[in-house]
């Protein structure tokens, strides 16, 4: 690394130690980005390119070389590390340098094969740090090839210093009715575990649970009362007071975003810094230990729960002559490897109940009993998508369908023997309907060929272009032609006529073969859908929650509401291998006890209703005037009440020592 003192960053140094951090994924030593960054004469875009390609900085023209190695009193800070991603196997490819050797341009076109790229000036706004190109898709492309040409695009034109934290104003942080508050961190490579966290809070059945639990006294302590809590700071019962924290202020807080860097420190969250890394095998891990430690801390250490019964929040029992301890608290289900099950109740039917006639020794899995939440991980082929060379252009990946409510009681074992014998019936309805296909088509084609179309071509001969010549045996022999084509055609059509409609009463029958009311008792509803888009950064995750009937779309700190249609149908990353990858449900309840608000600590209430004063006290007052705390009536009057030491909102402007006063007063 070099020997002797270097002299302290310079602002403006330290602004760009701090950007090359970020791009080095959050290790770089601020020390060892400033030596390469003065070697290169400041120059960020030579800086980056030497770190990735393994400068040390050694050979600098130091003016304190022969001074002792000693780390200078204001090195600057830089934001926080997380793990390095793996070290790619293959060179990296350099967009910050000149292009002489053709190693973008071959890069896009192993991309898009047949349809060259046209290279033009960027129209984005000048950024002294990055120079980009953009790609633009040639005239003519099809629709799927212009929809990977814009990923591409996307993927090249990506600035890391877009994916940085924003912190916005405070006047533009406040909370609009009922509109879903955001979780954020910091690190971009925590977003999965907080979109997790964020979407769990609109599961009822958890959010009603964790409201409800209250833990129990340490051991050799004097036993509490259920007014005086003293929160856990290590241990399983950690990181579900966290979640009993935050969910109480996503519930009553005013603010649009909460930060959860301090909530993160009680889950053991691995970063997802890898891009080519799934982001749901990540979710898969980190959901799984959280479900353990909440059934644990609900069941064993619980002060409201003094019988120690089950909780079942995620967790199902399978068939035990597999094993009583399997957990199933998230089912992984793959995605796209067959067409005909390419939705959620079909997908789950091939991996819990497959076909006996294509797999006579496979194992048949039943739910013993029903957990309250369920949760599948989609799990798509990596792979890019297949190139289709007869017709030249990419295929599009097909639509994994999953529906807004679920019956899972096909798959129990109360009732998998007459789901199964439904089953077995609807099989042999979807034989018939491949047969009648097939007789379908042998009707209408024949060595390749459209054998209506040449019947209809052989009749337009006979009634528009054959002659007699005024011979009357010609003419007969040309009318016997006719009626005979057009018998021919008819006969044909009412035959496809007939196969259609039967084809078409068959797919009814089959679909709706286990829609009976005996396989309709353990109904769950769709709650949230976790996306990826197929990129990496906090803005290419995204979540869909709903909340009191409406459905919304969360995207980093930005929340709006969108129709159903678009949660069930959103085609986001199909041509990149991505798209919807999480999906929570959970049993059905009345529509007023969904909406129904949860059981709130008093003292959470008191310190968020401190918390929201506070922060209205801190807009400016023209802003302030206009807004409305529908917990807090405006005739209530001011509060001394302190926020406890993990409260999210705003925790540096809280007294601690100050005693509580009046409650919150809250209104559903």
């Amino acid at each position: 690394m070099g020997g002797g003192l270097l002299t302290p960053a310079t602002p403006q140094e330290a602004s760009e130690i701090e950007l090359l951090n970020a791009m080095m994924g959050g290790t770089l030593d601020p020390v060892h980005a400033l030596r390469v960054l003065r070697k290169h004469n400041n120059n960020l875009d030579k800086a980056a390119t030497a770190l990735l390609e393994g400068d040390t900085g050694e050979g600098e023209s130091n003016p304190y070389a022969d001074l002792p190695n000693l780390e200078p009193l204001d090195t600057p800070t830089v934001g926080p590390r997380t793990p390095p991603p793996s070290r790619p196997e293959k060179p990296v490819i350099d967009l910050t340098k000149d292009d002489d050797d053709g190693e973008l341009a071959r890069a896009l076109q192993a991309s898009l094969e047949d349809q060259p790229p046209a290279f033009g000036p960027s129209n984005r706004a000048p950024d002294p740090n990055w120079a980009m190109a953009e790609v633009t898709g040639p005239v003519g492309m099809s629709q799927d090839e212009q929809a990977m040409s814009r990923a591409i695009e996307a993927s090249l034109t990506f600035n890391v210093t877009e994916d940085l934290y924003e912190e916005l104003p405070l006047e533009e942080r406040i909370r609009k009715g009922d509109t879903p508050v955001a979780l954020r961190p910091t690190a971009s490579g925590v977003s999965y575990a907080a979109l997790l966290l964020h979407a769990l809070f609109f599961v009822p059945q958890v959010r009603n649970a964790i409201a409800s639990w209250l833990p129990r006294p340490e051991q050799g302590s004097e036993e509490s009362s259920i007014a005086e809590i003293t929160p856990p700071t290590n241990g399983p019962g950690w990181p579900v007071w966290t979640m009993l924290e935050l969910f109480a202020n996503m519930d009553l807080a005013r603010l649009s975003e909460l930060s959860v860097d301090a909530a993160l420190n009680a889950f053991a969250v691995e970063p997802w810094n890898n891009p080519a890394d799934r982001p749901g095998d990540s979710t898969f891990r980190f959901y799984e230990g959280l479900v353990y430690a909440v059934e644990h801390c609900l069941k064993y250490n619980n002060l409201r729960n003094p019988e120690r019964k089950p909780c079942s929040m995620g967790r199902t029992t399978p068939n035990p002559t597999i094993s009583t301890q399997t957990i199933l608290c998230c089912v992984k289900v793959s995605v796209g490897m067959n067409p005909e099950v390419n939705d959620l109740v079909s997908a789950l039917a091939a991996e819990l109940a497959p076909d006996p006639a294509k797999l006579p020794f496979a194992k048949r899995q039943v739910i013993m009993t029903p957990s309250d939440v369920i949760a599948f991980q989609l799990l798509r082929d990596v792979a890019p998508p297949p190139y289709d060379a007869a017709v030249g252009r990419r295929t599009e990946r097909a639509l994994f369908k999953y529906p807004k409510t679920v019956y899972l009681d096909q798959f129990m074992k109360e009732s998998y023997d007459f789901a199964n014998e439904k089953r077995t019936a609807q099989r042999r309805l979807i034989q018939e309907i491949k047969e009648l296909e097939h007789k379908k088509k042998n009707l209408l084609y024949h060595n390749e060929k459209d054998t209506l179309a040449d019947l209809q071509s052989a009749l337009h001969y006979y009634e528009n272009v054959a002659e007699s010549d005024s011979e009357s045996k010609r003419a007969e022999e040309i009318r016997i032609n006719q009626e005979k084509l057009k018998h021919i055609i008819e006969t044909v059509k009412a035959e496809v006529t007939s196969i259609d409609a039967t084809i078409s009463r068959l797919k009814s029958d089959s679909e709706g073969m286990l829609d009976c009311p005996e396989l309709q008792e353990h109904r769950y509803d769709l709650r949230a859908v976790i996306v990826h888009d197929g990129l990496y950064g906090r803005s290419h995750l995204y979540s869909y929650v709903k909340s009191k009937g409406k459905w919304w779309k969360t995207v980093d700190y930005v929340v709006t509401e969108v129709p159903e249609e678009t949660v069930l149908s959103d085609p986001t990353g199909l041509h990149l291998g991505a798209g919807p990858y999480f999906l929570l449900y959970s049993r059905a309840m009345p529509q007023a006890e969904e909406d129904a608000r949860a059981p709130w600590h008093e003292s959470l209430k008191d310190a968020i209703k401190y918390n929201n004063q506070i922060f209205f006290e801190q807009l400016p007052p023209e802003v302030a005037s206009q807004v409305v705390d529908p917990n807090s009536p405006p005739s209530s009057p001011r509060v001394g009440a302190a926020p406890s030491e993990q409260t999210i909102n705003e925790p540096d402007t809280a007294d601690l020592s100050e005693a509580r006063g009046e409650p919150m007063d809250t209104t559903d």
